[in-house]
């Protein structure tokens, strides 16, 4: 029987999700028991001789050194940086800034923004991905320098206990955004980030989202839904990472000798929420006109249904869509049917045929003519890609 000693905080969704697939791999198991640390205990675990290994968000030398002193295998699941001997899983920090920054492009920005805790690696990751997404489609982006006032209590403050309400360096969020040129969206650290940059906009009476867009990250349900607007965010997966990470441990437990490259796991998927729900084009009915196809592209949508959302003439909405996106209303509902049945493809577990009718397709034989037709690829082949 082992015994698994789990450092991480329980407060946050995230955290609760790393626990939740940590606790599926030890049920699949009868040789695994859990125990939990709390972090005010740590300087107690190295005289424990009963842990068999730990699963722990080490965030600083004192923790690795507290750790390191048990001498067991340690699996991190913060990773701030490398740390010798230890195992580590995380998030692909690559394929999350490139989710922000294709969102933001596909609904037609010009004008970007991150804005995190700089010198923080998880923050840094995800700042340099979506910076290089949107160098390669020839995008600038500008970025929010945190305070070292803000810096200097980053793990209490943000990780162990993240506090609603203003952040310690609201003035300067507050200021930093009023200047950015609007209308700007920006992809955040985290959930609290946002929302500490959404009440920073309210202090401004900047509006969300038609000036200011702002995506998050984690899918934090209640600090997603306690912003207003809420907040869009991309779900990183956390259970997986924890079950990932339990899997790393076991595989140390049985190999003493070795340890493991760090384990990267994908992102699940982005929800869309109110506070992105914007394209930033002239005249503003066109955005109107994209969101409501993008919310009913499940159902038998039609250009006829575009035109009466937008209370417009068929003739006016097909020249402004033909001058603006140099297409036509028909042509942009079926591409944007292909990209959402490429994103559950992608990001879900979801039959062809079901996503043929979560995208509006007649039948799946159309869907996946249409779908080879526009990207050169069959559906299944795209999903065993």
């Amino acid at each position: 029987m082992a015994t698994i000693g789990i450092l991480i905080e329980r407060q946050r969704t995230y955290g609760r999700r790393l626990c939740e697939g940590i606790i599926r791999f030890a049920r699949e198991r009868t040789n695994w028991t859990l125990r939990i640390i709390d972090f005010m205990n740590l300087p107690q675990i190295a005289h424990n001789k009963d842990i068999d290994g730990f699963i722990a968000r080490v965030m600083d030398d004192r923790a690795e050194e507290q750790l390191r002193a048990t001498g067991k295998p340690v699996v991190d699941v913060f990773f701030e940086r490398p740390r010798r001997g230890f195992a580590a899983a995380d998030q692909n920090a690559l394929l999350v800034g490139q989710m922000a920054a294709q969102h933001f492009i596909e609904h037609r920005f010009t004008n970007f923004a991150f804005c995190g805790y700089n010198g923080r690696s998880y923050s840094d990751r995800r700042r340099d991905a979506f910076i290089q997404c949107l160098e390669q489609n020839h995008f600038p982006c500008a970025v929010y320098r945190t305070p070292p006032s803000a810096l200097k209590d980053f793990n209490n403050s943000v990780v162990l206990q993240e506090r609603f309400g203003f952040a310690s360096d609201h003035r300067a969020l507050a200021t930093w955004i009023s200047k950015l040129p609007k209308p700007v969206g920006v992809f955040c650290s985290h959930d609290m980030r946002a929302y500490h940059l959404a009440e920073a906009c309210s202090d401004q009476g900047i509006h969300i989202p038609d000036e200011v867009a702002i995506l998050g990250a984690d899918d934090d349900e209640l600090v997603c839904n306690f912003s207003d607007p809420p907040l869009s965010s991309i779900d990183q997966n956390a259970f997986g990472i924890g079950y990932a990470a339990a899997e790393t441990l076991q595989f140390m437990l049985q190999n003493p000798d070795t340890v493991p490259p760090p384990v990267l796991i994908d992102p699940m998927r982005l929800i869309e929420r109110e506070s992105t729900h914007i394209y930033p084009v002239d005249p503003p009915w066109l955005s109107d006109a994209l969101i409501f196809i993008r919310r009913n592209i499940s159902g038998n949508l039609t250009a006829s249904d575009v035109y009466a959302a937008v209370g417009k003439s068929h003739t006016l909405v097909d020249s402004a869509f033909r001058k603006t996106f140099g297409t036509s209303v028909q042509k942009t509902i079926i591409s944007t049917r292909l990209e959402e049945a490429k994103r559950l493809i992608r990001d879900t577990s979801l039959t062809l045929t079901e996503i043929s009718a979560k995208t509006g397709f007649s039948t799946v034989q159309y869907f996946c003519s249409s779908f080879s037709k526009a990207f050169g690829i069959s559906p299944s082949a795209y999903r065993n890609k």
